[in-house]
């Protein structure tokens, strides 16, 4: 385990479930999980690095020609109902990317409960559930 911050571990992806359980998930402790997602397709098809940062970022021409064609719920999550929740629509996800990209909007929202394989059922799935997430059925499978 090792630590950038004093307040919160960072630790590897490689800990077994069960440190991970009695080390951060039963006493409830923050963590930092590195290299979780370093052998997820989506993190090779889907991202690119940024030239001008050497950030990884979205790779939104990849994600628009992959699901653009399809609809998502978004929240607004600056308009809120009659009941103080955030409002959700359905939209293309073709149009949702060309809102980001072009900050054509200053509007707060998130694409939310898009199931991308339901989706398009030709892609590849592009992540797995990491075992620390899976339940607690995997103490014994891992």
């Amino acid at each position: 385990m090792k630590s950038d911050d004093p307040g919160i571990p960072v630790i590897d992806a490689n800990i077994s479930y069960r440190q991970f359980l009695d080390d951060f998930l039963r006493p409830l402790k923050p963590c930092l999980i590195n290299g979780l997602t370093k052998d997820w397709l989506a993190a090779a098809k889907w991202t690119t690095t940024d030239s001008a940062t050497g950030e990884l970022i979205p790779d939104y021409a990849a994600l628009n020609e992959t699901f653009g064609d399809y609809p998502a719920c978004i929240t607004f999550c600056d308009e809120l109902d009659v009941n103080g929740e955030a409002v959700q629509r359905e939209m293309q996800v073709s149009q949702f990317i060309t809102d980001i990209v072009s900050a054509s909007t200053s509007h707060k929202r998130y694409l939310k409960d898009f199931h991308f394989m339901r989706a398009n059922t030709s892609v590849t799935p592009p992540y797995s559930v990491p075992k620390f997430f899976r339940g607690i059925y995997s103490i014994n499978h891992f």
